[in-house]
Formats: C-alpha cells, structure tokens, sequence
C-alpha cells in the first residue's frame, strides 16, 4: 500500500471480551519459607506491609497475558530476594499500565520507603482478530515483537517490543500508527487517534504499554512498554500487528538472586515455577505477584522466673529467639516496666548492655542508648546469631520502693513485640515473730513482745516506717494505764540497742515509727525490734500477739499468754 493524505480505516469496532481473572487460590509456603501471599489483579495498587521480624522477602511476579482471545502474548516472570525493614509498606502492582485495548499489565513490587521500584514482570503485547496478527511475550531483558499479517499488498511495521528500559515503537501503516511504548518512568504513547497508551500505576515505577489503533492490540507495560499494535484495512486490503511485549527488572535496591523467564508466544514465562498457579500469565489472563517470607518467633526466655530482691544484685530477664534461616541484624529495644521500681543495672553501677547468646554457647554483647526517661534501651545491629535458637538478656535490679509482686520487661525484636522471663520482686528483708512466747498477768506488769528482721541479700537498705498494732477488742494498752510506753527498741546482733519514740493512733491502737534503721547491714544479718504492752484487768485470757508493719509487710509479734 502507498501513504495517501487519508488514513486507512481501522478495523471495525468489535467488543473486547476482559481478560480472564484468576481464582483465588491458597497453598503452602515453600521452604525455607513460613508464610505466603497471593495478589490477583483488582485494578489498582494493593499494600503489603512487610511483618514484624521480617527482613527479607521473596517474590515472584507473573506479568499479565495480551488480551483478544488466543492471539495476545504472554507475560514475562521475575523473581528475586528483596532485603526490607519491618514495618514498611511495599506497593504492589499487579497487571497495571497495559496499554488500551486490552495489553497485558506489569506486575511487580515498589518500595516505598526508598521511593524506587524493585521488581517488574511485562506484559505480553495485546492480539487482534486475526489468529495471525498475534502480540509479542512480556520480557526477559526485551519484550517480543508483535507478529503482523497483511492482505493485498499493504505494507507496515509492526509494533516493537521494548528493550531495557526504551519503550518499543508502535506499529503502523501509511498515515495510521499505534502508540509508542514509553521508556522508563513514562506513560504509554497515544495513537494517531490521540487515545492515551497506559498510565504508570506509581510515579517512577516502569512504564505504560503503547496505546493499540484498533484491533484490542494494546502495547505491554514493563520496565519499558512495548509499542501499541494497529489494525487497519478496506476492501482491497488490509494491514494488522499484535502489540510489542513490555520488558522484565530485577535490578531494584536491595535486590538479591534476581532473573527474568521472558513468555513464549502465547504462555506466560516462569510456568516451572512450583508456586505458579495454572493460566497466570497467559494469553488474555490476569497476572499475579506471590510474596514469600520467614518470621523468627520471639518468646519469653525462662522458666524458670527471675527472682530479684528489693535492694539485691541483678537478675538477667530475657526472651529466645528462634527461625530455621538467617537474618539480617536488627534493631532489639528492652523496656522496663512502668512504675515497677527496676534499674538497668543497679543504683551503684549501672549496665546498659545486651547480651545475645547462640545455639552453641557463645555469647556477644551489644552497649544500648538509654532513653531520655531511662526507662529503655536501644539496641542496634544486633545479630539474631540464627538459625537456630539464641537467648539475649539484660541485667536489671529492683530498687528499694519497688513492689513487690511479678512483672516483666518488654522486648522488641525487630518489631517483634515480646515479654521477657517473668520477673518477681521479693521482699529485702524477713520479718518473723522474735523469740520464746511471753506471759501477761491482767492489770499486772508490762511484757516486750517483738519480731526478728533478717537481711535477705539488699544493699543499703533505707530508714523504714514501722507501726506496731494491738490485737483488736483485747483490751491491751502500750505501757500500762499508769506508765504508758511509745517506744521501740531495736537491738542488734552487736548487743548495741536504738530506741525509737513513736506516735500514738486516736483510738490508742497503733504506733507509728518513723526512719527506724533497722540495723542489718549485710546478707543474713539479723535484728530484734520490740513494744513494751500491758493486758487490761478485762483483757480476755490466752493466747494474742501484737501486729508489725514493715515495709507493706505483716507480721504478728512474739506470742502474748494473757493470764
């Protein structure tokens, strides 16, 4: 045919069937991996948001088949080992950016953290009606031509395929054209019509397909998208090409063991592939992205408890870490438990380090930051030293206002959030009733019951508040009626004795000690602490004692025979 100043007539309109969608399927991960999803072609972009743990990804991505019945190509496959951090947000595009009509879709995965694209599949080029004119396979490094057909002596050029990151030409006849694929980062090239080639579905990410001039034979979107096919034609004569394939990436950052399998004619590339579910890819289907990953599980790490004594040395609570492969170093956070009175460390000397240790015994120690309110630590870097199972821990002690009771760290592995072994606060000293039972004669002298105080482990433990109580409707007094008593008289093991002057409650029942010192310096060290009480001319007979307050701590006295 020779170029007149009149476009030849594209083919008439015939409706487009869509493109086979494909059935959402599940199966099981392959090893070494624990966890898989599947993304199916929904129209727009989908997020994944990589899991706590994870710090690397695998892909596989299957680029959508050309459409038109059996004549469109098909979609080229890329897989690779994508390093990511926990937490961000992957895009994932699935068959997007073909070009109009019906050009198969890239597939392949953004980072939106890095603001860059890492992996994509092309499309296969977009067919027409004629079983000849068929479209060329998604990439590989460049997509396939489109295959062209002609009638009664009319003469063309097909569309190209893209190669690299250049978009491939758009076929044409004469005046009429398809549109261009566009290079890296560009929508698709319009018609001579002026229809619109596909759109990058996220800005910087691969490139449209060429829009096709009649014919349902849209370009491939890719890397760069293949160049649109035409269908053009009269009574005398006619001239088609299927669209170019677009073109295959695994170059993105963070990349690992990337490669392309480019499509062949009408099936879809990478169909050996053992997650490859059946009609992917292929002429007039959907493509698809499977991502593949392992999460180390993070546990407590005892039993059995970690025991920590108010003013004591430390214990080392911790959490094990366990997976079947390795991992990159990440970022380990140890947080204290609010209002629970622990240290990193102890009062004295402070330590503000991790130690990790592996499946074989060896252990590594990592320093951490501590945090403005010195309520945590961070750590960064850490090696899981996995696979296997290590066990990492710090070194805390409860401060002399702690509570007593259980609680725990908190441990954030990588963004694995996880309470550590158990911790329980125990008491920094005993107390215990202090001595043989003592006899009160009713209205007679006065008697000194007490308690014994022993030192459990604790350093410097602080002045304390003490209060003695009388056994309630027993008819006891502190002293006697005629000599009252409000003191406490604590003796030590030296023999030295402290007395202390107390306050009296408003029914008489109780007196209260201020900053008593307890005389009991170091482990095991023991001190005797004691009332001087009277029983009452109506004082019930038998056995009573008075009550000791320590600490938040009870204790009944010395037994009281009332005579």
């Amino acid at each position: 045919m020779t170029e007149t100043a009149l476009l030849p007539s594209p083919e008439p309109a015939t409706a487009v069937e869509p493109r086979t969608a494909i059935e959402p399927t599940t199966s099981a991960p392959l090893a070494p991996y624990s966890h898989i999803q599947r993304f199916n072609y929904t129209g727009s972009v989908q997020d994944f948001t990589v899991p706590p743990g994870v710090t690397t990804i695998n892909a596989r991505c299957w680029g959508g088949g050309g459409g038109r019945s059996s004549t469109g190509g098909g979609g080229g496959f890329a897989t690779g080992e994508i390093a990511v951090v926990p937490g961000e947000t992957l895009r994932v595009v699935v068959d997007l950016a073909g070009g109009p009509d019906s050009g198969g879709g890239m597939s392949g995965l953004f980072s939106q953290r890095l603001g860059q694209m890492l992996l994509i599949a092309g499309g296969g080029g977009g067919g027409t009606s004629n079983a000849d004119a068929r479209g060329g396979a998604g990439g590989g490094t460049s997509g396939a031509d489109g295959r062209i057909y002609s009638r009664g002596g009319w003469t063309g050029a097909s569309a190209r395929g893209a190669s690299g990151s250049t978009g491939g030409a758009g076929a044409s006849c004469g005046a009429s054209y398809g549109g261009r694929g566009g290079d890296t980062g560009r929508n698709g090239g319009a018609t001579v019509l002026g229809t619109p080639g596909g759109q990058v579905p996220v800005p910087g990410m691969g490139a449209g397909g060429g829009a096709g001039y009649s014919g349902g034979s849209g370009g491939g979107a890719g890397y760069a998208g293949g160049g649109g096919g035409i269908f053009v034609g009269s009574p005398s004569g006619d001239y088609a090409s299927g669209g170019g394939g677009g073109s295959s990436y695994v170059d993105g950052p963070g990349v690992s063991g990337g490669r392309t399998v480019a499509g062949n004619g009408t099936q879809a590339g990478g169909k050996d592939d053992p997650l490859y579910q059946s009609g992917v890819g292929d002429a007039d289907h959907r493509g698809q992205v499977v991502l593949q990953w392992t999460e180390f599980t993070v546990t407590p790490g005892g039993p059995p408890d970690v025991k920590l004594r108010k003013g004591g040395p430390v214990g080392y609570p911790g959490v094990r870490v366990a997976s079947d492969v390795a991992f990159e170093p990440v970022s380990v956070t140890a947080a204290l438990p609010a209002n629970r009175g622990l240290l990193f460390g102890t009062q004295t000397l402070a330590d503000y380090q991790l130690t990790v240790q592996n499946a074989g015994g060896q252990a590594t120690q990592y320093r951490g930051a501590l945090s403005e309110d010195g309520t945590s630590l961070v750590f960064s870097g850490v090696d899981l030293e996995l696979p296997g199972t290590s066990v990492m821990w710090v070194a805390v002690s409860a401060g002399h206002e702690a509570p007593l009771g259980a609680t725990h760290l908190t441990f954030t592995v990588g963004g694995k959030v996880c309470p550590s072994t158990t911790v329980v606060v125990t008491p920094a000293f005993d107390v215990s009733p202090g001595g043989t039972p003592v006899t009160a004669e009713r209205g007679g002298k006065p008697v000194f019951p007490g308690v014994e105080v022993r030192n459990n482990g604790s350093q410097a433990i602080p002045l304390q508040k003490v209060t003695a109580t009388l056994p309630a409707g027993a008819g006891m007094r502190f002293g006697t009626e005629a000599n009252p008593d409000h003191q406490l008289t604590v003796w030590e093991a030296a023999g030295k004795t402290t007395v202390y002057k107390g306050s009296i409650s408003h029914d008489g029942q109780s007196l209260t000690f201020s900053d008593v010192d307890l005389a009991i310096p170091d482990t095991g060290s023991r001190s005797v602490m004691w009332v001087c009480v009277g029983a009452c001319d109506d004082t019930p007979p038998g056995p009573t004692s008075v009550e000791f307050s320590l600490d938040a701590r009870t204790s009944p006295s010395t037994t009281i025979n009332v005579i």
